[in-house]
C-alpha cells in the first residue's frame, strides 16, 4: 500500500492497560460489602463468561469471584457463552462448567414489560447470586454489545432469541439493546465484572458493580477509547471485521460495514476481510438480500415488520447503491456476487488493485484493522 495515499489508520486510542487487572478486581470485589454479604449467603451461584480477551484472564476473574463463595464446588456454576473462551473445570477451581447452547433448558421471564417472552438458561434463573464477566464494546447497530448481551440473547433459548429479532413493531435496532438491558435489570442480585479492552486486548478499565451502574461507567470509557476523529473521507477503506467471533458469518460481519462506510467517500470502495467460516448466516439476511429489492422498499418493510436480519440486508443494499464493496472471505463467489451483490476477491491486495483500477491509482486509502472496536467520528468540516 503506497504510504503517500494512506490518510489514516483508524484504531482504538493507545490507552495504557491496567497494570494488575486481577489485583484491581480483587480490590473491587473486596470493597463491595453488599456483594460480599450476598456471596456468603448464596446457595446457588452462577458466573456467566463472555469475551475476555484471553482464556487466562477469564479463568482468573472467575477464581477471584469464587474465592468469596463458601463451598464453590458444591454451589457454583460457570456458564460459557458463544463469545467466551472455552474453560475447563480445573482452570476455575473444579466447579461445574457448562457451555450454554440455545437448546439448553430455559425458563420464561415474566417480569419484563415486552412484546415477547424471553427464555433464559435455568442455571442462571435459579441462582441466588449472579456475576457477568466480559468486555463492553461499541456496536454499529445496537450502540453497545458484549457483557450487556450475556443474559439475553447469549443465555436465551433459540425460539425467544429469534422472536426478539423479528416480527414485532420496533422503532430501531437500538431498541433491541434497550430491551436486553431491561431483561438484565429484571434479575436481582446480579453484578458485572466489566472491562474495556485496549489495542492489545488487555483491560484498560475494570469495573465491578450492579448491571446499570457498571455499564454506565464503562460506556464513558468505551466512547473515549473507540471514537476516532475522521478529518477526511477516503476513496478506499480497507478493513477487517475483527476476526472470530465477529466474522463467523457474513451476517455477523455485516454488522461492522457501517463503520467503514462512515469514513468513506460516496462512490468509494469498501474492502472487507471476513473469514465467514459459518457461511452467510442468518436466514432472513439471506432471504432479503436474495430478493434484490430497492433499499427504499426494504426500509418501508422494516417500518411495518421489523427484522434485525432484514435491517442488515437493507443497510447492505443501501451501501451497494453508492459504493463498491469487495469481500475477501471463504464464501463461494456465486453467493457473494449473485445473492449479496458484492464483489468477491481472493486477497485484500487483489481487491485493492481492482479498486485502484476502477477509482484511479491516486485514490486515497484508510485502514481499519478491527472494525468491531472503533467508531469513526466525522468532524463538522468533513460532514459539510
Amino acid at each position: 500500500m503506497p504510504d503517500e495515499r494512506l490518510i489514516d489508520i483508524l484504531k482504538p486510542a493507545d490507552t495504557p492497560p491496567v497494570s494488575d487487572p486481577i489485583g484491581e478486581t480483587n480490590r473491587l470485589l473486596g470493597s463491595n460489602e453488599s456483594f460480599l454479604r450476598k456471596a456468603g449467603e448464596a446457595s446457588r451461584v452462577c458466573l456467566v463468561v463472555g469475551s475476555c480477551g484471553s482464556r487466562q484472564l477469564a479463568a482468573e476473574l472467575c477464581l477471584e469471584v469464587l474465592r468469596r463463595v463458601p463451598n464453590p464446588q458444591g454451589s457454583a456454576t460457570v456458564l460459557c457463552t458463544e463469545e467466551s473462551p472455552r474453560l475447563e473445570a480445573d482452570s476455575v477451581g473444579g466447579v461445574r462448567v457448562l457451555n450454554h447452547s440455545n437448546t439448553a433448558q430455559t425458563a420464561s421471564i415474566a417480569a419484563v414489560d415486552s412484546q415477547f417472552t424471553p427464555e433464559v438458561d435455568c442455571d442462571f434463573v435459579n441462582a441466588d447470586l449472579r456475576v457477568l464477566i466480559g468486555e463492553l464494546r461499541p456496536h454499529a447497530f445496537l450502540k453497545y454489545s458484549g457483557v450487556c448481551d450475556l443474559i439475553f440473547p447469549y443465555l436465551g433459548s433459540e425460539a425467544s432469541t429469534r422472536k426478539q429479532l423479528s416480527g414485532r413493531p420496533l422503532s430501531s435496532a437500538e431498541a433491541l439493546h434497550e430491551e436486553r438491558l431491561q431483561i438484565a435489570r429484571s434479575f436481582d442480585n446480579t453484578y458485572v465484572i466489566g472491562f474495556a479492552l485496549g489495542l492489545d486486548l488487555q483491560p484498560v478499565k475494570i469495573v465491578f458493580d450492579t448491571v446499570d451502574s457498571g455499564l454506565v461507567s464503562l460506556e464513558l470509557t468505551i466512547n473515549e477509547l473507540t471514537a476516532r476523529d475522521v478529518t477526511k473521507r477516503s476513496d478506499i477503506i480497507v478493513m477487517s471485521a475483527g476476526g472470530a467471533p465477529f466474522d463467523t458469518t457474513l451476517a455477523r460481519a455485516a454488522e461492522t460495514f457501517p463503520v467503514g462506510v462512515e469514513a468513506l467517500k460516496r462512490d468509494g470502495a469498501l474492502i472487507v476481510s471476513a473469514e465467514c467460516q459459518g457461511g452467510h448466516g442468518a436466514g432472513q439476511f439471506y432471504d432479503w438480500s436474495a430478493e434484490h429489492k430497492e433499499p427504499r422498499y426494504l426500509e418501508s418493510r422494516l417500518r411495518h415488520h421489523f427484522s434485525y436480519e432484514g435491517c442488515l440486508a437493507s443497510v447492505l443494499a443501501r451501501t451497494l447503491q453508492t459504493h463498491r464493496v469487495y469481500l475477501v472471505s471463504t464464501i463461494p463467489d456465486h453467493y457473494v456476487e449473485n445473492v449479496f451483490g458484492m464483489r468477491a476477491a481472493q486477497t485484500v491486495n487483489g481487491a485493492l488493485q481492482s479498486a485502484q483500477r476502477a477509482l484511479g491509482s491516486d485514490s486515497t486509502i484508510s485502514v481499519i484493522p478491527n472494525a468491531s472496536r472503533v467508531t469513526p467520528r466525522l468532524r463538522d468540516t468533513v460532514k459539510q
